[in-house]
């Protein structure tokens, strides 16, 4: 999912749709691109921007996301759970349904879950997926603090009881080094959204510095690991929790084989939340994969 001139677009392989979600009786009239803030019943509506999408076959099914991997999880995730029936709170079989499609679902309970959508012209030829992990009731800050704040407390403890100069200098290299690797991104590749390419990805600016022009540098590979050569990439990026885009329009300004690339007019202008969205074409495939930035 991805905040697209004040709009919240879903990406069904390369079949795009406006999506938005509604609490009416909770909410009144308030939109959601993916996290809905309480539980209910809620409206899932997705107004068609690709006319083939008006005559495919849609399936929608929403499931708990058991993945382990939060926001993070992609279609290499969902396709390793064993039973999806098991996980499965609610499932929409396919249908073709002109223009606009909506979806009704009574949440009763907060937690994480994911969104899976497909599209497929019904003869067997051709099926197009979307994956979305979303939070209702907004599960909060996680666990991460709590450790920390745990470790630091034991740690304050430890220099009151030696009260040694040396295990105090050793503590605060611990704390710092245990808050900084919190800060770190979890990943050091992405997959894209149907599993077609995995990416990596360095910044000429270590750290990125807000609002300073660079370049990116990306590694491109196929699901067995072999480099993507002469594939035709578009960006785009936003703040998915502001909706709204990048002040730029990054361009791929360079191939240096072997499935590397380079991307030039990066830029983000406020810290925050970003997503990065490259979408990837080569003469088999067309995936979107979505890199989570936060600055």
């Amino acid at each position: 999912m991805v905040g697209e001139n004040d709009l919240c677009i879903i990406n069904i392989g390369y079949l795009k749709a406006h999506f938005k979600i509604f609490v009416p009786q909770e909410t009144g009239h308030a939109e959601y691109c993916e996290d809905i803030p309480v539980r209910g019943e809620s409206v899932f509506v997705m107004e068609y921007q690709h006319e083939g999408l008006s005559s495919a076959e849609i399936d929608f099914r929403i499931i708990r996301n058991v993945t382990g991997k939060s926001k993070f999880a992609r279609a290499g995730d969902v396709a390793a759970i064993k039973n999806l029936d098991d996980v499965t709170v609610h499932y929409a079989a396919p249908a073709v349904v002109p223009h606009v499609y909506s979806l009704l679902y009574n949440f009763a309970e907060d937690g994480e879950y994911i969104g899976i959508v497909s599209a497929s012209s019904g003869n067997g030829e051709a099926v197009y997926w979307a994956i979305f992990p979303f939070e209702v009731g907004y599960t909060g800050i996680g666990i991460w603090p709590w450790i920390l704040a745990a470790l630091i407390l034991l740690q304050l403890n430890y220099w009151y009881m030696n009260k040694r100069r040396t295990s105090t200098v050793h503590g605060v290299a611990l704390i710092i080094g245990l808050l900084a690797a919190s800060g770190a991104s979890a990943e050091g590749s992405w997959i894209s959204d149907s599993g077609y390419f995995e990416i990596r990805y360095t910044s000429e600016l270590d750290p990125i510095v807000i609002n300073t022009m660079h370049r990116w540098h990306v590694d491109i590979r196929d699901a067995e690991g072999n480099a993507v050569e002469d594939a035709k990439i578009t960006i785009r990026g936003g703040m998915p929790k502001h909706s709204h885009g990048m002040p730029t329009s990054p361009v791929v300004t360079g191939n240096a084989g072997s499935g590397r690339y380079e991307i030039s007019g990066m830029r983000f202008h406020m810290g925050g939340y970003w997503e990065i969205r490259l979408t990837i074409i080569t003469e088999s495939r067309r995936d979107t994969v979505t890199i989570s930035l936060d600055l």
